[in-house]
């Protein structure tokens, strides 16, 4: 699988709203229509179900002045056993000034036997924020599931105006 989505926000008197989509099967974004002084959302679905060895997904999200939106996932990921290559998850997040972003998605859960590389870059112009959390969850524990073997590279580089300001890589 070599899925993805690339979505561009903007912000016009109106508020956010949709600029540009391209999605490819399996991963879906919807947009579900936000209550009264909650911000514009996306919401990342993977209707495949998980990602199993040598799955590539990228997801990238481009946030123009002023835009207010929160983007998260529909479910968990579910990153399944593999025998053989790595499974990659590769997530960008441009912030442009005055935009508000959070990507807050639903935990990525590793299955016992996953390899997963997981590349996240984040990039906010100066008078830009951005909330931004991931959570890795190693087997389901109310099912038992422990993750005892497999592999996870987790790399993160957050930049602001281009200007590298954090990098945090995790191995196991």
């Amino acid at each position: 699988m070599q899925g993805g989505a690339d979505v561009a926000l903007v912000a016009d008197g109106r508020g956010t709203r949709l600029d540009r989509l391209d999605q490819r099967s399996p991963w879906r974004v919807l947009f579900p229509r936000p209550s009264a002084g909650n911000p514009f959302a996306a919401v990342i679905a993977n209707t495949g179900g998980g990602i199993a060895g040598g799955d590539c997904a990228s997801l990238s999200v481009t946030a123009g002045p002023g835009v207010t939106a929160t983007v998260t996932t529909q479910a968990a990921e579910k990153i399944d056993r593999s025998v053989g290559p790595d499974s990659e998850i590769r997530t960008s997040v441009s912030v442009a000034e005055g935009a508000f972003v959070e990507w807050v998605p639903q935990e990525t859960i590793l299955f016992d036997g996953a390899r997963l590389c997981r590349r996240i870059a984040l990039d906010v112009a100066p008078g830009g924020l951005l909330l931004a959390a991931e959570i890795l969850v190693y087997g389901r524990v109310a099912r038992g599931e422990q993750f005892t073997r497999g592999r996870l590279l987790d790399q993160w580089r957050v930049r602001r105006g281009g200007d590298l300001l954090w990098a945090d890589g995790l191995g196991l």
